[in-house]
């Protein structure tokens, strides 16, 4: 597997937030409409992190992000009630990764549906 490009990344950015539109999106690499992004929570760390995977199913492309969980949004994961031990093995072979998040967009069970819930003062 291979990094998106920086301008690949940005033309993946320059859509509608995923959280906003979950849907494949055109790879900016290969043109297949087949760029996908799967988010999870993570706590590892000093705070809570939303770890974004994004990928084409085609030329196998790829981008992760990390950034902190804000707490305003609510979204289904269909690896939420996997061991962390089993997450970890996953997201240490990205090729067995995103096989397996493929199988998971060809059953249905992704992609993912988001809530934006209203801000909480800390």
């Amino acid at each position: 597997m291979n990094n998106f490009s920086s301008s690949e990344v940005n033309t993946l950015l320059s859509s509608k937030p995923f959280t906003e539109e979950p849907r494949e999106q055109t790879c900016p690499s290969c043109g297949a409409q087949s760029a996908r992004t799967y988010v999870y929570r993570s706590n590892r760390g000093s705070r809570p992190t939303l770890i974004t995977y994004t990928w084409c199913a085609t030329c196998r492309k790829f981008k992760g992000w990390t950034g902190p969980d804000l707490g305003d949004l609510t979204f289904s994961d269909p690896l939420e009630n996997i061991a962390q031990s089993e997450r970890e093995t996953l997201t240490h072979d990205l090729d067995r990764l995103f096989r397996f998040l493929d199988e998971l967009w060809e059953s249905g069970s992704l992609p993912q549906h988001f809530t934006r819930i209203a801000s909480r003062r800390r």
